[in-house]
């Protein structure tokens, strides 16, 4: 089948979505990547269904491809995921429909079909929405973060779908944490490309704050000595940063690597300090019973308060944590339990 039998033994989805992209003759996949809601909504090859009602804008959205007729349903998102999301379905659509890999598809067993075809459709999507140079190829294995910012200021791309393009681009053997995080520091997304894990999601990094207030004036590439901080209180160190804020000014790209040449951080496990001003004692993050969802605080095991549920003095007993009564309130007495 011209290469396919190999592409189709080896399961090289990446390079099965390049020979797409290149085979492909039903639609201009340059005016696609420019705006793939505008010029598929006018191809009489395949119908674009939006079904508003089935998510709001922002979080959420997603879609599906049905093939006869050949259909994408689109629920909305934010018009960057949008994009990706059409991309994808789209890979879907010309996968099935190849007079070759189509063949190859249907031969195969259903649980590998639907794997191989997902991560098709993920390649063709990335490469369609961010086409890369080989000046790209080699920058990213020097500065991915900014790589990671030109693709997401030229594309239509989100920063999500950004990271993952410049991790699949990282020469194999490459150690590289990767994350978008806000200016408060909080990750919205991140990978790993070895043993390390990534930053966790949603959790606020003082560290990452700190390199997004340097971003601002320009590139960073430093040492990062703040540490990541992870929820079970563990911390990895001795890694150098570089950042790049994206070109709205918003969210800053990072990038993590060991200091050592094919090694890993260091992990260390530092002492917890109770947020609560009556108590203040130190603690291992392993003795408490876990965060507290609204705070992030680890609860301290010998009081079993957080930052959010500390009493205020002016209310509250700082021996017992007991409520102050109206009397107790009014003479200044208090006798604990």
């Amino acid at each position: 089948m011209d290469g396919w039998d190999e592409l189709a033994a080896g399961r090289k989805a990446e390079a099965i979505a390049a020979r797409i992209i290149e085979e492909c003759v039903t639609f201009n996949l340059a005016a696609v990547s420019d705006d793939p809601l505008g010029t598929l909504v006018q191809s009489t090859e395949i119908t674009v269904t939006i079904e508003d009602g089935l998510a709001d804008t922002g979080c959420g959205g997603g879609g599906y491809y049905r093939p006869s007729p050949p259909t994408i349903h689109l629920h909305p998102a934010t018009y960057r995921r949008d994009n990706f999301t059409l991309l994808h379905e789209l890979g879907h659509h010309l996968q099935q429909w190849h007079d070759q890999w189509g063949f190859a598809l249907i031969d195969m067993a259903d649980r590998e079909r639907r794997e191989i075809e997902e991560k098709v459709c993920n390649h063709f999507a990335a490469q369609v929405l961010m086409p890369t140079s080989e000046t790209d190829r080699h920058a990213t294995s020097l500065h991915p973060a900014d790589v990671m910012a030109g693709i997401f200021a030229r594309s239509g791309a989100s920063r999500s779908a950004a990271l993952q393009r410049v991790r699949d681009m990282l020469p194999a053997g490459a150690r590289w944490l990767l994350a978008v995080a806000d200016l408060d520091g909080v990750v919205s997304t991140s990978a790993t490309t070895y043993d390390d894990p990534q930053p966790p999601k949603g959790f606020p990094q003082e560290g990452f704050r700190r390199v997004a207030i340097e971003a601002m004036d320009s590139a960073v590439r430093r040492e990062f000595h703040e540490g990541i901080e992870y929820k079970t209180g563990s911390v990895l160190d001795d890694m150098r940063v570089e950042a790049a804020l994206d070109h709205e000014e918003r969210y800053v790209f990072l990038a993590l690597r060991p200091t050592t040449a094919n090694g890993s951080g260091t992990w260390t496990h530092p002492s917890q300090e109770c947020s609560n001003p009556a108590c203040e004692k130190t603690f291992q993050a392993k003795r408490s019973v876990g965060r507290c969802e609204s705070c992030q605080d680890f609860k301290c095991p010998h009081c079993n308060r957080c930052g959010c549920t500390v009493p205020p003095r002016a209310t509250g007993c700082p021996s017992c944590f007991t409520e102050y009564s109206v009397a107790e309130m009014a003479s200044g007495k208090h006798e604990c339990w």
